[in-house]
């Protein structure tokens, strides 16, 4: 099926965060948000998961709102990587597992998916490794891959990644640009957040957030060619007056140059 938000609001301590967000995709999609800081990216990841609610419209999957879902059954179809990622105190294997009960090819295909396999690998104890609460000996790249290991565990068939790319080299932004690549080819519905190329490269639609409300919305090259038109629209807007600026400049230099003779 489909996962839509349906006139999404969501108002916090007065201030309206988002603004009546609607969207939809499809099983296949790869929806990256882009916008600036504050623009309630990371809020509408939540609500799209199901960890909160909105205050007025909302996030349907399958066309039933997903509250409706049985949590703990939802939870196992649906991945998710917050913005910030968060360890448990165990080996890399349990926390790739969520801390479940797992054979270990269930674990091994999730990280070999998130491209994390290798990595695992040169650990001191490998997928044995006892990582501590939070990770304190992993690197914040070596963190994020093991978050996307998590959240792609057990084949989701919706996946969140809240800026997946934040800590990654150029190895790892390859790796992850692979990751959603393959996603997209099982059918799995992928929401990413972020602004980096590999992001957008692999995504077939872009939502476009400015203070909690919806700035454009469509199929990837449409919304990339409104965007450039756009910056190129205020470019040339701002060019007159600073020619008008320039002119305005160079006379009163003038004027100088005769005051001072």
């Amino acid at each position: 099926g489909c996962l839509a938000a349906d006139r999404v609001s969501f108002i916090a301590s007065g201030q309206k965060i988002l603004d009546e967000i609607s969207f939809e995709i499809e099983p296949g999609d790869a929806l990256a948000i882009i916008g600036p800081s504050a623009a309630g990216k990371s809020t509408l990841c939540r609500f799209l998961v199901g960890l909160q609610r909105p205050s007025d419209g909302e996030v349907r999957l399958d066309k039933t709102p997903i509250h409706h879902w049985d949590s703990e059954n939802l939870g196992r179809h649906m991945g998710y990587l917050p913005q910030n990622v968060e360890l448990f105190d165990g080996t890399v294997k349990e926390n790739i597992a969520r801390m479940t009960i797992s054979d270990d090819s269930a674990v091994i295909a999730a990280a070999k998916l998130a491209h994390a396999h290798m990595m695992i690998q040169e650990m001191p104890d490998g997928y044995d490794t006892v990582i501590g609460e939070s990770g304190p000996i992993l690197s914040g790249g070596q963190r994020q891959r093991i978050g996307l290991a998590r959240a792609l565990f057990g084949d989701p068939k919706i996946v969140v990644l809240d800026e997946p790319n934040a800590n990654l080299d150029q190895a790892g932004e390859t790796a992850l640009a692979a990751a959603i690549r393959e996603l997209k080819s099982q059918g799995t519905m992928i929401v990413v957040v972020g602004h980096r190329p590999s992001t957008l490269s692999e995504a077939t639609k872009i939502l476009l957030l400015r203070d909690g409300r919806v700035q454009m919305f469509g199929e990837r090259d449409d919304v990339m060619t409104r965007m450039r038109e756009a910056t190129a629209a205020a470019r040339a807007a701002s060019q007159p007056v600073a020619a008008d600026q320039q002119e305005e400049n160079s006379s009163e230099a003038q004027t100088s140059q005769t005051a001072v003779g």
